[in-house]
């Protein structure tokens, strides 16, 4: 079996899904694949990384910016909040 198909058992495994093997298959691997155990390391932090921004939300900074962005891409570069309205 290769390491991508332990990688994906891993990435089940942290979503809460069944991740398709032994759970002790599972960590016998990880114990012994220096490539996978630093997979897995970097897939956890960024899960955090994940969860607490999404716990936050964007910021009112982001948020402005998105929707500026946005409005560039309307025809005559009207925003959402050009009191014009929207072209139709």
């Amino acid at each position: 079996m290769r390491c991508a198909q332990f990688r994906t058992a891993l990435s089940a495994r942290l979503d809460g899904e069944p991740s398709g093997l032994p759970e002790v298959r599972l960590d016998k691997h990880v114990a012994r694949c220096a490539g996978c155990r630093d997979w897995l390391t970097r897939a956890e932090r960024l899960r955090g990384r994940v969860r607490a921004g999404a716990a936050d939300g964007p910021s009112p900074e982001w948020s402005a910016g998105l929707l500026a962005r946005l409005g560039e891409d309307r025809p005559g570069g009207r925003g959402p909040d050009d009191p014009r309205g929207v072209e139709r």
